[in-house]
């Protein structure tokens, strides 16, 4: 039996298969004959010839170090497909009191459970000419990305909706200069910068937390030479993401911008590289057999505008937040250590809020306090060494938060002034961090009754607030990248 035969003998099958309820219904319906079914033959190899033609000259797909992609064979378009997702299991332990926010919030001296930390999906790439690159990043939301109010109250809403997080188009040309306009994360804090599932520990410190400007809406321009980088933003300032132009600032019970935008923003940042590549710091980490690097950077952002306080509490207990104007203007500088196995990260931040006509203590509609300004710092620390001949990396990390004293009222209490986090843990990497398991342990020394994160918790993280000391969070996290 020829190959022509079997062709026939199978579209007659299916000919029959799909007519057949037709037949059953319709008795006076003729079968097919000979002709018909070679010419239905005919017409499925022609069809099947065209589509093999135009797959063989029209496009490619497979996987490589971008991910999954499709893309055509001249090499002007390019799409990728990717994603992540981060798994968590807490346990969370305090004492059994309420915190800052009144009995509403009691708090359990015990808490665990399982969290789905961050689920994204990924689309970039570029159109027309590989210089004209594009990103879509989404992310689900879970409830906790960012801090929760002083009642209680998460950013998100954690009922899985899909949200938006990067959105940009972008030109970079030959000389090394580039520009992109969109949504994106502001560059500031390296470690926000560095990706999510690139970090030394399972996430982020609590000092990136409170001091991040995260994402932004605006214009970046950058240019990036053998040895040298620099990125400049104008933008609608910390925090900004997804929001209208219309909208005034927003700032929580703790005075940190947390929503709106600004009226004007700008975002410098500079970063030197001293020794290795540019790719080794791209994360937190270094494998055995790494060559030296050293990175140092340094960034500052200054914005201003209208603002109006999410709670309508106050800070000092001197009256109600009213619409006021503010400046806030922040800097830091990082510097980036790795070796063969090694690795070490040290980044010192600091800001300052000035608000304009603040408060209205006797609620008459007019500010009596004419500005009120804040100092706070951030420190950051950490290091990593892989154990040699195997692919777990021990590490330590500390997190100090510095707030202004003399602001918020903690009476030059050095102890109160300070709040002090030790993380430790070790990774294991099954398929470098596209397949990484962590755990690692928080230790939150220091209350918070009456200091710069005074009923701001980050589920994130793991951070609940204690009105005592000591507060310790166990995380174990699973994360895969595809």
């Amino acid at each position: 039996m020829n190959q022509i035969t079997r062709l026939m003998m199978l579209a007659g099958a299916a000919t029959i298969g799909v007519t057949g309820p037709a037949l059953a219904e319709t008795a006076t319906a003729a079968p097919a004959s000979a002709d018909e079914v070679r010419a239905i033959v005919a017409e499925m190899m022609a069809d099947a010839e065209t589509r093999s033609s135009l797959l063989q000259s029209g496009g490619v797909a497979g996987h490589d170090d971008g991910g999954f992609y499709l893309a055509d064979s001249a090499g002007n378009f390019r799409l990728n497909v990717g994603g992540q997702i981060q798994f968590r299991y807490y346990l969370n332990f305090r004492d059994d009191a309420s915190n800052a926010a009144g009995a509403a919030r009691d708090q359990d001296d015990f808490e665990s459970g399982f969290q789905t930390r961050r689920t994204k999906l990924i689309f970039d790439g570029y159109v027309y000419d590989p210089n004209l690159f594009y990103k879509i990043q989404t992310a689900f939301d879970f409830g906790s990305e960012g801090n929760t109010d002083a009642v209680g109250n998460t950013n998100g809403s954690g009922d899985g909706s899909l949200n938006l997080e990067d959105a940009f188009v972008g030109y970079k040309w030959d000389n090394g200069f580039q520009v992109r306009w969109g949504q994106f994360k502001l560059p500031f804090l390296r470690e926000e910068l560095v990706d999510d599932l690139s970090q030394l520990a399972a996430d982020r410190g609590l000092v990136n937390s409170v001091f991040s400007g995260e994402r932004s809406q605006g214009v970046e321009l950058g240019y990036n030479a053998e040895d040298f980088r620099v990125m400049f933003a104008f933008s609608d300032g910390f925090r900004a993401n997804n929001s209208d132009f219309a909208s005034n600032r927003i700032t929580n019970g703790a005075a940190y911008l947390d929503g709106g935008e600004s009226d004007y923003a700008a975002t410098l940042r500079a970063e030197l590289k001293l020794a290795g590549a540019w790719e080794q710091f791209q994360d937190f980490t270094s494998t055995s057999g790494s060559d030296f690097a050293l990175l140092l950077g340094a960034a500052g952002h200054v914005e201003g505008g209208d603002r109006t306080s999410a709670q309508n509490i106050d800070i000092n207990n001197t009256g109600d937040f009213t619409n006021s104007h503010y400046n806030y203007y922040a800097w830091t500088i990082d510097l980036s250590l790795e070796g063969d196995g090694f690795n070490i990260f040290i980044a010192g931040t600091g800001g300052h809020s000035d608000y304009n006509d603040a408060f209205d203590n006797d609620n008459n509609g007019v500010a009596d306090v004419d500005s009120l300004q804040f100092n706070e710092y951030g420190l950051v620390g950490q290091a990593g060494i892989m154990i040699p001949n195997t692919d777990w990396e021990p590490f330590i990390r500390y997190d100090g938060i510095f707030a202004d004293e003399d602001e918020r009222g903690l009476g030059g209490d050095d102890d109160e002034e300070m709040f002090n986090v030790i993380t430790f843990g070790i990774n294991y990497y099954m398929y470098g961090h596209a397949s990484r398991f962590t755990a690692d342990v928080l230790w939150f020394i220091d209350d918070v009754s009456s200091n710069t994160l005074a009923g701001n918790r980050d589920t994130g993280i793991g951070y609940l607030t204690d009105d005592n000391d000591n507060e310790i969070t166990i995380r174990f996290q699973w994360q895969l990248q595809f």
